[in-house]
Formats: C-alpha cells, structure tokens, sequence
C-alpha cells in the first residue's frame, strides 16, 4: 500500500506513504527515450498525489518533493515545471469531475480507439520525430492535399474507412539487463494442470 491514513478527531485523513529507502530512479533526461515518458510519469504522479493526498498542504508538500527528486536526477527546471502546471490543471479538473463524467469519457475514449491505428515503432533518438511522422500520416494517408480524404474512401462493399487518427506506439529497444540477464525459463516442465485428475 502507498497511503497512509490517521485519525484526526472524527475524520480519516490520507497521504503517501513512501519508503525510506526508495532512491527515486526516476529516468535521467540524458536516457535514449521519447518525450513522452516524462509527460506521463509527471501527469500520472500529480493525479496520484492529488487523488490519494485529502489535504492541501499535502498536496503540495508531496508535489514539491516530486519536483526535487526529478531535478535530482537531471532535469532542468524550465523543461518541467510546464510540465508540472499543466498537470496539477489536469488533476484538479479530474477531481472535479462526477462519475457520470468519467462515464462519458471513458465511452468516448473506447469510441477514439476503435477509429485509430496504431504505428508500432523501436524508439531511436534519431529516427524522425513523432510530430513528423504524424504530419506525413496526415499529408500523404488522412488528408492527402487535392485528394480524397481517408476517411471518405469506400471499400468494394461501399463501406467507409473507420480510421481517423495515428498512434504512434513506441517500444524500447534491448538494453544492457536484457543482454546481460538472460532468463530462459520457457522449459519448465509439465505444466500444474498436467498434475490434476
């Protein structure tokens, strides 16, 4: 569990609970990664903070300590404090919302995933960015300039194209611990099954 909860007269008040002995290894800005990473880690945390925290004072005292441990580890204060306030944006709206709002919204995301495709991609830092890749999605597939757009073709049957946006989905390449810590443990034996009559 990471909260921890007390007892102040007759209400029960929350906030983190974190380990004396994490060293926050939080990715360096240096590390071979998107941008994206960052983003999430910084909007995942916030809401964390402010979902799990009752109080403003801890709110605040968590968020601050988030904010050290990242410079800690290398990142420049100009680059993440946006960052930072578009976040604590996000996670005040969020906890403002009702549930029939997250209703809505989690109905609209499902409908937005069955109309985008997902570009699956090695990240490397010197391939073309994800901003390039998605403007040649546009120019040259969605809509292309002095051609029908994508999604207004039809197929043989008279269907529509139901893709109206790109994802680009990156995974990591190999790294030392997966050349280094080789685990084969895809013969095990007889599976627990294979033991039940």
């Amino acid at each position: 569990m990471d909260l921890t909860l007390t007892i102040s007269g007759r209400t029960i008040q929350s906030t983190l609970f974190e380990k004396a002995q994490n060293l926050y290894l939080y990715l360096p800005p240096h590390s071979s990664h998107p941008r994206g990473p960052l983003q999430s880690l910084i909007f995942g945390n916030i809401l964390r903070i402010h979902r799990l925290c009752s109080t403003p004072n801890e709110i605040q005292k968590h968020s601050r300590a988030f904010f050290r441990r990242l410079i800690n580890r290398g990142h420049n204060s100009s680059t993440i404090t946006p960052i930072f306030h578009k976040a604590t944006h996000n996670a005040r709206a969020y906890m403002q919302r009702t549930p029939d709002d997250h209703t809505h919204r989690q109905h609209t995301l499902q409908t937005k995933t069955d109309t985008t495709i997902f570009f699956r991609l090695k990240y490397h830092p010197q391939d073309p960015t994800a901003r390039d890749i998605q403007q040649a999605w546009q120019t040259t597939i969605a809509s292309p300039p002095n051609d029908v757009p994508l999604t207004q073709l039809t197929n043989v049957d008279g269907f529509s194209m139901p893709i109206q946006s790109l994802t680009i989905a990156y995974s990591r390449p190999l790294n030392l611990r997966n050349q280094f810590s080789v685990r084969n443990i895809e013969n095990r034996g007889l599976t627990v099954s294979s033991y039940l009559t």
